[in-house]
């Protein structure tokens, strides 16, 4: 019980810290589908997200953070325009609460969805609390690239581990805290999906870091489309 308590506590101290940052960012939730393309050839800053509905999966534009290349961050894909726009390894030009309707298009089941308690999209574990809610496949492509690469193969995690994305959905906290993030490194009551290899606290705590790998991302500024899909 004790324990339960504390891991309780740590996720409210997270929560609380995140709200202590100011944005001035504003997002219509009457008008989320503004930020999509028709197409995937429409894709950019001015509509970042393609929902391609046929083959079931969402797309994302976003930009290469080079800082994140070297330097470690608990921030894999967060929007310009929130409290942590600049400190992720991508730079999403599209708000997230857009991100998360798309991925409930294409058919994914949030933990957390909107009016739901955060609180109950976690398990427990012996390390701590970990995200839930469907398994998200993403993969990243840019011109040029030899390949799309997944996620594992484009980011450097110090323990070895493999990132295992959830859609966590977070939706109302998302909105309340305005920091932007589509996805983080280790497991999140903000993020729209999260790290389930990881429990809440990891990065903050120092249990592990986080970067871009600079061997095969392109360089800062560059394009990159992150693309996600789920298993159904």
């Amino acid at each position: 019980m004790k324990r339960l308590f504390i891991l309780y506590i740590s996720v409210a101290l997270l929560l609380l810290g995140l709200a202590a940052c100011s944005s001035n960012a504003e997002i219509d939730e009457d008008n989320l589908d503004a930020a999509y393309a028709s197409s995937e050839d429409e894709l950019g800053e001015e509509k970042g997200i393609y929902i391609d509905e046929e083959n079931n999966t969402v797309k994302v534009y976003a930009t290469v953070n080079g800082k994140y290349l070297s330097e470690p961050t608990r921030h894999g894909l967060n929007w310009v325009e929130g409290n942590y726009g600049d400190e992720a390894v991508f730079k999403s030009y599209s708000n997230p609460l857009s991100f998360y309707e798309a991925l409930e298009t294409i058919g994914g089941e949030p933990a957390t969805a909107k009016g739901e308690d955060s609180d109950d999209g976690f398990e427990e574990t012996e390390e701590g609390k970990v995200i839930q809610g469907d398994p998200v496949n993403v993969t990243i492509s840019w011109e040029g690239a030899e390949k799309e690469y997944d996620v594992n193969e484009v980011m450097v995690d110090s323990t070895g581990r493999e990132i295992a994305y959830r859609y966590g959905g977070n939706y109302d906290n998302a909105k309340e805290n305005m920091t932007g993030c589509f996805m983080c490194f280790d497991s999140c009551p903000v993020g729209v999906i999260s790290n389930s290899a990881h429990h809440v606290g990891t990065f903050d705590d120092g249990e592990a870091e986080f970067h871009g790998n600079p061997d095969i991302l392109p360089e800062d500024g560059e394009p990159v489309v992150v693309t996600y899909s789920f298993d159904k």
